[in-house]
């Protein structure tokens, strides 16, 4: 399970939105509560996603959690910085829009499995997969956004770098950097995938 997984709610209706997402993964069942009546449970009949090596699987995955979270300040950082291209809103709009895809980054980083818990689908693909694509997402948004700031330079013959500028210039690479850095360290953990064949005394 993730870093803040709360499994209380196994089994009594969470993530229905994701049995619908993931609706062949799944299947009802009827089983008894403590009072011995039969209660209608939804159980997971899919593939489970394991880490292969656990010991160096999380040792790979709180260190993606630091570089995220690094990431992370440093992309409100180089939000804030005064630079030139500082309010105008060819620049500004894609690296607000950024913001979206790193709050999926630090969503996904939470649902690592830190245990080495085996995972469903719908939890390999909220955390391995979400952070996969948020990174891409997010070093997308910055490189155009730092684009922008170049073309604006070139189009006004402005090329007089200040220290504002210099930091922005920084931070936008750094932050493309520790993307790319995150994707190198998931691409490290093996996961492998096995058939579900107990799912009846398990209900999800």
């Amino acid at each position: 399970m993730g870093l803040f997984s709360d499994l209380s709610g196994i089994g009594k209706g969470k993530g229905v939105s994701d049995r619908t997402r993931y609706a062949d993964d799944f299947k009802t069942v009827e089983v008894p509560d403590k009072k011995g009546r039969l209660k209608k449970r939804a159980v997971y009949t899919g593939t489970w996603f394991t880490l292969r090596d656990a010991a160096v699987a999380k040792r790979i995955l709180w260190g993606a959690l630091a570089l995220a979270a690094a990431e992370a300040l440093l992309y409100l950082w180089t939000l804030m910085v005064t630079h030139l291209g500082s309010g105008k809103l060819f620049v500004m709009l894609p690296l607000l829009a950024g913001l979206f895809p790193l709050w999926y980054l630090l969503m996904g980083v939470a649902a690592l499995p830190y245990r080495g818990n085996p995972m469903r689908r719908d939890q390999y693909m909220h955390s391995f997969i979400r952070v996969s694509r948020s990174a891409v997402a997010v070093a997308a948004f910055t490189a155009v956004g730092l684009a922008a700031v170049l073309v604006y330079r070139i189009l006004g013959h402005d090329w007089l770098f200040l220290k504002g500028d210099w930091r922005f210039l920084a931070g936008c690479i750094l932050v493309i950097g520790l993307s790319v850095l995150l994707l190198v360290l998931l691409q490290r953990i093996d996961i492998s995938e096995r058939e579900n064949s107990a799912y009846k005394s398990r209900p999800m």
